[in-house]
């Protein structure tokens, strides 16, 4: 009889597997972030040092590991806001946090479409940033954390006119509400019409530093807008809105 114990190590595989998960998370932490180009040169560093180890170079190998010691505590300095915020988020949900259903994600979009459709027919100004690849940090802490469940009522007591967040936009990741009264960048695009005010500047600003799709309702008109990769698509009804988003954001492979 074979003995399958001494073919197949459970405990390498174990440790394999979590290793992927980790590395896994990692990852999706980083995707869509500067940060993502400095994983890369950690890699770069780390083949090259094996690289060298494997060839028999010992001045180089000494070199490299020197500068990789280096090159991590330069890391921790300059990218400590980061450090910080990822033990935050660790602590705050399960590290294998399952991304949003593409049933989830559909339904958060009929909420949020929904309370634009409000906002519109009130002529309510709102200004709405949806996440998708490229994080929104700096964006997210210039306005008030809610991290929130998505709901129509929600957004719109935040833009309501008295309301004490109203100003200024609001960030969604997801299914959650992840912060309200954010400050976007103003694009100075000369394609941009003179009688759109500040909102519709702010949403093509932001669409043009990141990948975000931004929706903007007019508070003199109540014309709702879009605005994706710079381009701004104006006077979309509530059910043209839905099904763009749906195209852009549930999308499966």
């Amino acid at each position: 009889m074979i003995d399958l114990t001494k073919i197949v190590n459970w405990k390498s595989i174990v440790e394999i597997i979590i290793l992927w998960a980790v590395i896994y998370r990692i990852f999706l932490f980083l995707k869509g972030t500067k940060a993502v180009y400095l994983l890369r040169g950690i890699i770069v560093l780390v083949i090259s040092l094996l690289t060298f180890q494997l060839l028999g170079l010992p001045v180089l190998t000494k070199i490299l590991t020197y500068l990789f010691a280096f090159f991590l505590i330069l890391v921790a300095i300059i990218f400590q806001p980061e450090l910080r915020e990822g033990l935050i988020r660790l602590g705050r949900r399960h590290i294998f946090h399952i991304e949003p259903q593409v049933e989830e994600m559909e339904q958060a979009l009929r909420e949020i479409v929904s309370s634009v459709g409000v906002l519109s027919r009130k002529k309510i100004g709102g200004l709405i940033a949806i996440k998708r690849e490229i994080g929104l940090k700096k964006y997210i802490e210039s306005g008030v954390i809610l991290d929130a469940e998505v709901s129509s009522e929600l957004i719109q007591n935040i833009f309501y006119p008295s309301a004490p967040l109203h100003d200024g936009g609001v960030v969604i990741e997801g299914t959650r509400v992840v912060a309200a009264a954010c400050l976007f960048p103003l694009s100075d695009s000369l394609s941009i019409e003179r009688v759109l005010g500040m909102r519709h500047r702010a949403a093509v600003g932001l669409s043009e530093a990141t990948d975000s799709i931004i929706i903007v309702i007019s508070e003199e008109t109540g014309i709702i807008s879009l605005a994706i990769e710079g381009q701004l698509t104006r006077r979309l009804s509530p059910n043209d809105l839905f099904t763009i988003l749906k195209g852009q954001l549930t999308k499966t492979d």
